[in-house]
């Protein structure tokens, strides 16, 4: 029987070791094409004539495609099924990859990142989809939190990965290893997902879409839910965009230094994240992430009344690791809740909760580069308002309905 036509699991189902690698693969394909080539960007610079600003805009072009994607990728999955716009999208990632390889001018390249973000959307996109088709509550927050710890380990390995490549290749090489990756991704697609959207739960037309759109930013639980997953993704995010300036400019720190601290940091997530399922039974989403938040706005509050005069860096690492912790127990929760909250439409659901995700993480992003970072004051400032924020909408999300731990 071919991998089309396998039934469709039960939510009972225990998952098999090949739709976890299937899964692994997927979730990794996003993290490896954004951090593989970054050892290879100054080498880039020179053979394209570019400057390091234009080749940083490839990374920006990435991130875009994968933002653009994300309702697109949802609303096929709806129409067609999971596994067609899947591996669409792997070809289009492998094609572009490929193309990146060849590309002669930094334009060309640029437009070709976009186009491998959009390719790497469709496994990111598809796998929540597919793990919400197939479970709900701790079993789907089990798969999720899985999903997450490969998006939490790839940052940590593939710049390393991509810095011991560059002996071996240039940086051409290194997208054609991205275009093979997602070459084995597809294969473990067609040999181990099967379809988990049957015919009769397809949007019936296209018109059906915007109205599944409509009613899903009608529905308290999922709009919520989704702006605290942005809000939990913003934590390190903003971090990293700060962080640069605060451990070399503050604490005088030199790369190699405070690379490490930031893998420690990544490392704290990767345990929280893990931990966050058995978590959630226990305790039900609101509880956890409402404690969780309120945890992390006291502490920043400290920082940020202590900022005005020096953090010790140990008290600062105490900090940083502590907000990684916190966003490893408010992810899971949160991206499961969110999909829990959707009866129908789950490829919609999954692509619009990526695209809040990624609409919050940008603009948190964006305000902690507003302001010249001499002090920990942009940092402190804009996770403050996100801790206060995301206290709030738990807060509003624990009235709607009685919820049970698990």
């Amino acid at each position: 029987m071919s991998a089309s036509s396998t039934p469709t699991p039960t939510a009972e189902q225990a998952p098999r070791l090949g739709f976890g690698i299937a899964l692994g693969f997927l979730s990794a394909l996003g993290p490896c094409a954004i951090d593989l080539y970054l050892p290879a960007m100054p080498e880039m610079a020179g053979a394209l004539s570019a400057s390091d600003a234009g080749v940083q805009r490839t990374l920006s072009a990435f991130f875009l495609g994968l933002a653009a994607a994300q309702i697109p990728i949802g609303s096929l999955a709806d129409r067609f099924g999971r596994r067609r716009p899947l591996l669409g999208g792997l070809c289009l990632f492998i094609a572009a990859s490929l193309a990146c390889a060849f590309a002669a001018t930094l334009e060309q390249l640029v437009l070709l990142r976009f186009l491998q973000g959009m390719g790497a959307c469709a496994g990111t996109s598809s796998a929540r989809a597919i793990i919400r088709d197939l479970h709900r509550g701790h079993h789907a927050a089990r798969l999720m939190a899985f999903t997450f710890l490969i998006i939490g380990i790839s940052p940590m390995l593939a710049p390393l990965l991509g810095s011991s490549l560059l002996r071996l290749v240039s940086w051409h090489g290194l997208f054609v290893l991205l275009a093979a990756a997602g070459g084995i991704a597809a294969l473990c697609v067609t040999l181990f997902l099967p379809e988990t959207l049957p015919p009769e739960r397809r949007a019936a037309n296209w018109h059906a879409l915007p109205q599944a759109y409509g009613r899903l930013l009608r529905t308290p639980r999922f709009l919520g839910w989704s702006i605290v997953a942005g809000l939990g993704t913003t934590i390190p995010f903003a971090f990293v965009t700060a962080a640069p300036f605060i451990y070399a400019g503050l604490y005088r720190l030199q790369p190699m230094w405070f690379s490490l601290l930031l893998a420690l940091n990544a490392a704290m997530s990767i345990i929280a994240t893990q931990a966050a399922p058995r978590l959630l039974q226990r305790f039900g989403a609101t509880r956890l992430a409402g404690t969780a938040a309120s945890l992390a706005l006291a502490a920043t509050a400290l920082v940020a009344l202590a900022g005005h005069g020096t953090v010790p860096l140990v008290l600062f690492q105490i900090f940083s690791g502590l907000l990684f912790v916190i966003a490893g127990l408010i992810l899971t929760p949160a991206a499961t809740s969110a999909l829990d909250s959707v009866g129908t439409g789950i490829g919609a659901a999954a692509g619009l909760l990526g695209t809040i995700q990624l609409a919050v993480t940008a603009l948190a992003s964006a305000a902690v580069s507003l302001w010249p970072p001499t002090s920990l004051m942009p940092l402190t400032s804009v996770l403050g308002g996100a801790f206060v924020a995301m206290v709030a909408i738990v807060a509003c999300l624990s009235r709607l309905a009685p919820e049970q731990p698990g």
